[in-house]
């Protein structure tokens, strides 16, 4: 079965379990819970596919939750924009959301407003860009230190699944 497909179903699977249950009233999840039990699921995929033993899993798996949460950083800041504002403005509050940088709130907060000069949009998106290429920089740093603990089968495993590149 290829990863994308196993990805998929475990999505599907988190997605459409809440209607599954509907016949049995048990404890509603919140989104957070099911995010929560996605990741202890990956987790339990990916430490059976690198098919590492408990001690060797917990060396690599803070580096790998580096990467992830770096890796979900990252497409916050890219992503912000399509979204709404989080924490405030069009968007609910959400126990699961993190706010959106600074700086792309900023630009985005500068192109809804009609006065924004263009030196303020500049100025603004060039923050932006900054924030963003740090945050790669972070990741690909991140993603380095994970490197530096795997052996190459494993490194592979974590390229197929999307975790390094």
């Amino acid at each position: 079965m290829k990863t994308t497909t196993l990805y998929t179903a475990l999505a599907a699977l988190l997605l459409f379990a809440p209607f599954a249950r509907a016949q049995n009233p048990a404890p509603v999840d919140t989104p957070s819970d099911r995010i929560e039990q996605f990741r202890q699921k990956m987790n339990e995929y990916l430490k059976t596919a690198l098919k590492v033993s408990d001690e060797e899993w917990s060396v690599i798996q803070p580096l790998l939750e580096t990467v992830q949460t770096k890796q979900r950083e990252t497409l916050t800041t890219r992503f912000s924009f399509m979204g709404g504002r989080r924490n405030g403005g069009d968007r609910p509050n959400r126990p699961d959301s993190k706010p959106v940088s600074p700086e792309t709130d900023s630009l985005k907060t500068a192109l809804e407003t009609e006065g924004s000069t263009p030196v303020e949009i500049k100025s603004r998106l060039e923050a932006v860009r900054a924030a963003r290429k740090k945050a790669l920089a972070e990741l690909d740093q991140a993603r380095e230190d994970l490197r530096k603990v795997l052996t190459q089968r494993q490194e592979a495993t974590l390229v197929m699944v999307g975790v390094l590149e």
